[in-house]
């Protein structure tokens, strides 16, 4: 049998096609949430803008966190109850980070809204 002669044999597969779909179905129920929500215009704008800061801060600590772990040189100095180590278990440390996050809630909220507990 000489080398033209062999059979080929081509197995194709379907490249994560799903994940598309997935994201695509989510923004589209995110989206008829937003439109059939029985709340105001305004109160949807600030539980969005509530939202949307919570997630931007989120994702400003976790890149300062992953900076420092992986020792970039213009890393940002963290917040410096970040830096404090956990002294005393998870109870005094999540009592210590709601205490930050409340007072920086103070410091950001404009007097027309409503605290959130």
């Amino acid at each position: 049998m000489s080398r033209d002669e062999r059979d080929v044999i081509v197995i194709e597969r379907d490249g994560g096609g799903g994940l598309k779909w997935l994201v695509l179905g989510a923004a589209l129920g995110a989206g008829l949430a937003l439109l059939l929500t029985p709340k105001t215009g305004k109160e949807l704008r600030r539980e969005l803008g509530r939202g949307l800061r919570g997630v931007r801060h989120l994702a400003d600590e976790t890149l300062a966190e992953l900076k420092l772990e992986f020792g970039a040189e213009d890393a940002p100095e963290p917040a410096a109850e970040a830096a404090r180590p956990v002294v005393g278990g998870a109870r005094e440390e999540l009592e210590r980070r709601l205490e930050a996050a409340r007072a920086r809630r103070r410091t950001t909220v404009p007097e027309d809204e409503e605290p959130v507990a």
